[in-house]
């Protein structure tokens, strides 16, 4: 099935100042600006383009939401006026509902900063110092349980991934997943006094400015292939997380807190369609310390590693926590992407004795894994 459009592209702002041509605008004359958006990108751009063949799983769109990401529904807009010396002068806030609004600004060179603001697990904080904006969301747990390292089957032919003798720490907080959050920073933007410099339609002044707006967080889509399975693996006993990922990320240099956490999600079994596969949709704000969209600062990246932690439920009513790295995967896909993975049962068999009540699946995670049924749908 065609991806939909999904994301914010070719945004364009129209300055507005009056309907009369004279007299002229001066300096130091507030002038009407207006905001339209024109959302008009594809997941390819971001994610593989054959994405649609590696993803196996049948998403019920209609119960579990989009597989990428929402439209956003209302704006916030940062103007940053600079001084002579090209330094924040000043800095004000706009929200507008839609895609379009109206700021009022002097004449002047202008950074501006677009971002929406209609999420409820992402937080925004304000540095007036150094004119930043941080989007980051609130820890609800102080780590990931013990888990038992597992390996997929490409690890073991390939021999590359040795298990460690001992685990990464979970202390990392596991932390709210966010919804779709997109930015644009446009910078250097010059509003004129001089009346010739706009276009003049029915009746206003215009000003047209280009850019995109892009997700500032991203989603990996993980499929588990059970082999072996036999009916042992009935779901999840308390979902996933993947370790190792930004806290946050500043708006304005797109580059992500090198502070990592422990992002969770729910896992999902469609029994009736396929037993044996596993899926999950995650989103973060990506690999500490970089700007995902520039490979030069990903390949500068601070070092680090990246795990999927699945509670796996058993028949039986047991369940375990398995731990996979996917530091190599999860690199390879700095913007998102399909992550599949091939995991034999025989490797992580139920422990005996263990049951519910016992203190299985992650204290972050209370979401049962639940039989699911439909066909996919992408995004709208």
């Amino acid at each position: 099935m065609k991806a939909r459009k999904l994301i914010a592209l070719g945004t364009l702002l129209l300055l507005v100042c009056g309907c009369r041509i004279d007299p002229p605008l001066h300096l130091r004359q507030a002038l009407d600006l207006e905001v339209g958006l024109e959302l008009d990108l594809d997941v390819e751009t971001i994610w593989q383009v054959d994405w649609e063949t590696r993803w196996q799983y049948q998403w019920n769109a209609d119960l579990l939401g989009p597989l990428g990401y929402e439209e956003p529904s209302s704006i916030r807009m940062h103007s940053y006026a600079q001084g002579p010396d090209g330094k924040d002068v000043s800095h004000q806030t706009y929200n507008f509902t839609g895609h379009s609004g109206h700021l009022k600004a002097v004449a002047g060179t202008y950074d501006f900063l677009f971002h929406n603001n209609d999420s409820e697990a992402v937080l925004f904080t304000e540095d007036e110092e150094r004119y930043e904006i941080y989007a980051y969301t609130h820890a609800i747990s102080s780590g990931l349980k013990d888990s038992s390292p597992v390996k997929t089957r490409s690890q073991k032919a390939t021999g590359t991934k040795a298990l460690p003798d001992e685990l990464p720490s979970a202390d990392d907080p596991v932390v709210l997943a966010p919804e779709s959050l997109f930015s644009l920073y446009r910078p250097g933007v010059v509003i004129s006094e001089d009346p010739a410099a706009y276009e003049y339609i029915d009746g206003r002044y215009v000003i047209r400015i280009g850019g995109v707006m892009r997700p500032a967080d991203f989603i990996w889509l993980f499929q588990i292939r059970l082999h072996n399975n036999n009916g042992r693996v009935v779901g999840s006993a308390g979902g996933c997380a993947l370790t190792g990922m930004a806290e946050g990320v500043s708006l304005r240099s797109g580059v992500s807190s090198t502070t990592t956490v422990s992002v969770p999600t729910d896992v999902r079994v469609n029994r009736a369609v396929d037993p044996d596969l596993l899926g999950a949709r995650l989103v973060s704000f990506g690999i500490p310390g970089c700007n995902a969209y520039d490979p030069a600062s990903v390949a500068a990246a601070p070092a680090g590693e990246h795990f999927f932690v699945l509670s796996v439920a058993y028949n039986d009513g047991g369940y375990k926590n398995i731990h996979i790295d996917v530091t190599d995967q999860l690199r390879a896909l700095p913007t998102g992407g399909v992550i599949t993975l091939d995991l034999d049962v025989n490797d992580f068999p139920p422990d005996q004795g263990q049951h519910d009540g016992d203190g299985g699946g992650f204290d972050a995670l209370l979401t049962d894994w639940q039989e699911e049924r439909g066909g996919v749908t992408i995004i709208q």
